[in-house]
């Protein structure tokens, strides 16, 4: 499944001591085809932090770039799946052959989109999700510009999880799926050791502290 994916991502300067340890975890799983945009925003939004003007634009730009790699490579032979990641999320080299796993349970489900659960709820978490390229991608390529067109006109106040949010409530409109919690960390918690895939570091203060639960989380696997 990793040779078969195209991995789109997005950060910008104030992320790199983070995004450093994602691009490399990506390298010890042998992931070549990454798209990765670093966006240098202009030094008005540079104070950095959740809910910040900086974070509400990154929440824009990162579904911005996912628009343009869609509709770049749509009906491309040579990609069977986009992956979309954010940068606090660090994959597990241990259990990295179980991700023909994942394609297993993916081929043999006919959703288009599998996102990352909310820890154990029923919401969407935008920090990681897989989409087939297949016949419905324009559809869904149209789906995430209708969610860059909601982003652009809610306030932020209504939107408290930027992108997040805004996915969550139109996702009724599209095919989707869960990713099965046993191949995600999510935070602190472990869902299944033997199969975890990626660690998503959330629930954090700032990029150190996402550094910091990383550093714990790796102590549960070895090579991670």
């Amino acid at each position: 499944m990793l040779t078969d994916s195209l991995f789109i991502c997005y950060s910008t300067p104030n992320y790199s001591k983070l995004t450093d340890i994602f691009l490399e975890s990506l390298n010890n799983i042998h992931v070549k085809n990454i798209d990765h945009k670093l966006d240098n925003p202009c030094t008005s939004i540079n104070v950095t932090g959740f809910q910040t003007n900086l974070w509400y634009y990154c929440i824009r730009e990162k579904i911005n770039q996912l628009i343009r790699v869609l509709i770049k490579n749509n009906g491309s032979p040579n990609v069977k799946y986009f992956i979309f990641t954010d940068c606090d999320i660090i994959y597990i080299k241990k259990n990295m052959n179980k991700w023909n796993n994942l394609e297993n349970y993916i081929t043999n489900t006919d959703n288009d989109i599998y996102f990352m659960r909310e820890g154990v709820s029923e919401d969407v978490n935008s920090g990681f999700f897989i989409i087939k390229n297949n016949s419905n991608l324009t559809y869904n390529i149209n789906f995430f510009i209708r969610v860059l067109l909601t982003i652009d006109r809610t306030e932020k106040k209504n939107m408290p999880l930027g992108d997040q949010t805004v996915i969550n409530s139109l996702k009724n409109n599209i095919n989707y799926g869960f990713i099965p919690n046993d191949y995600v960390v999510f935070g602190n918690t472990i869902y299944n050791k033997d199969k975890s895939l990626f660690h998503h570091a959330v629930c954090c203060r700032d990029i150190d502290d996402k550094i910091e639960q990383i550093n714990i989380v790796k102590t549960h696997f070895v090579d991670l």
